[in-house]
């Protein structure tokens, strides 16, 4: 195929099917671009309604059904990341709602090769290749790109239905990757390794162990666009601990934190650091991902030695808690929590991770500070961790 059209779509390659039981489609790319707006600007459960299961072929619900399983793998664990979305009460994050595992049986496949382009909602990738298969339900696919977004980013994805229950294994790595939107903002890099055993979003993410990092670059810090909370939840708490910051968008210089994941629970145990041109910020984040609720401590104080004014000097703490969809501020008036920020911010932390955070405190750079409490903890306790370089290199 020299030129396949289709939308914004433009791909060359070859495509072998091979009339066995079951049936393998080879598919090869050897350049061209691919959109994948069209399909995510589609809502599945509409696109099903009145449609029935006749009307498409078995190449056809495989190719969708890998399409969907996959976005439910890299998905699922990561959503806690990626940003929440306004949610009516009682909304879930993860559904409950069965992936289409059967599907992945009835055909095999194998798909390699490069990419010019690959768009989509959450960015664009520039040079990528890719090399995957399906063999008897076992989804494998590895792919990396030379350019995500201004940065770059490598995946590595597995998902077995054959066991019982399903296993699924992700481990990601970017670097210096930018946001989404056309605004200046600050790069990030970040790694995970992720594994979990499930036949939904809800169980895969109930039963998920792993290690997660992240790491902020300097730039214009739109927190409105918080990595964690809606946007008007994220303007509260900043305006709360900054004030003045809807006057001023900060600069951010760093931020750095890593999560833990065990039997559906998340925590940073070392805590979250951040330093923009006027103030520390540090926090601690907690969820529990089967009852799909999260509590979180920040605070931030006014550096010292910045021109600033008596009056722009600062100390403040903000609790969230709620629901992963729809968290809240706690008020001040609700508890004994606000009598301190030091035992606000250590509250519930193990006695490492209280030592970390107060190091972080007295430290000019909290960043600097908390990246060598990771490689002094994190690196030789945790085997995907140390195996990172971004994580634990020199």
């Amino acid at each position: 195929i020299t030129s396949l059209q289709w939308g914004e779509s433009e791909l060359a390659g070859s495509v072998r099917y091979r009339k066995t039981t079951p049936p393998l489609l080879e598919v090869e790319v050897s350049s061209g671009s691919l959109s994948l707006l069209r399909w995510e600007n589609t809502d599945p459960e509409s696109a099903e309604k009145g449609k029935k299961e006749s009307d498409e072929s078995g190449l056809t619900k495989t190719a969708r059904s890998s399409a969907s399983l996959i976005r439910g793998i890299l998905l699922s664990p990561s959503k806690i990341f990626s940003g929440t979305r306004e949610a009516a009460p009682g909304d879930k994050l993860f559904s409950n709602q069965p992936l289409p595992l059967d599907a992945l049986k009835k055909n095999n496949a194998s798909f390699k090769g490069r990419l010019d382009s690959l768009v989509s909602s959450v960015g664009t990738a520039k040079d990528l290749t890719f090399d995957g298969s399906l063999i008897n339900g076992h989804l494998q696919l590895k792919s990396s790109a030379a350019s995500v977004n201004q940065g770059t980013g490598e995946i590595d994805a597995d998902l077995n239905t054959t066991t019982v229950p399903p296993s699924a294994k992700l481990k990601i790595t970017f670097e210096k990757v930018y946001g989404r939107t056309d605004k200046s903002t600050y790069p990030r890099s970040g790694f995970a390794s992720l594994t979990s055993r499930g036949a939904s979003e809800a169980q895969l993410a109930a039963n998920l162990p792993g290690v997660a990092y992240l790491e902020l670059g300097r730039g214009p810090m739109d927190y409105k666009r918080s990595f964690l909370f809606t946007g008007d939840l994220a303007t509260t708490m900043f305006r709360a601990l900054m004030p003045g910051v809807e006057n001023n968008e900060p600069e951010l210089e760093c931020g750095v934190t890593a999560a833990l994941f065990e039997d559906g629970m998340a925590e940073t145990p070392y805590g979250f650091v951040a330093r923009t041109h006027e103030a520390n910020l540090l926090g601690t984040v907690k969820a529990d991902l089967k009852k799909e609720t999260m509590q979180a401590q920040f605070s931030a104080h006014s550096r010292e030695g910045v021109g600033l004014s008596v009056g722009s000097v600062f100390a403040n703490t903000v609790q969230i808690r709620g629901p992963l969809t729809n968290p809240s501020i706690v008020p001040r008036t609700t508890g004994i929590l606000w009598r301190g920020w030091a035992a606000f911010m250590t509250a519930g932390l193990s006695v490492v991770g209280e030592s970390v955070i107060k190091r972080a405190l007295a430290s000019e750079n909290p960043c600097k500070s908390l990246k060598k409490d990771l490689r002094k903890g994190l690196c030789t306790e945790n085997k995907e961790a140390a195996a990172s370089p971004l994580v634990c290199g020199s």
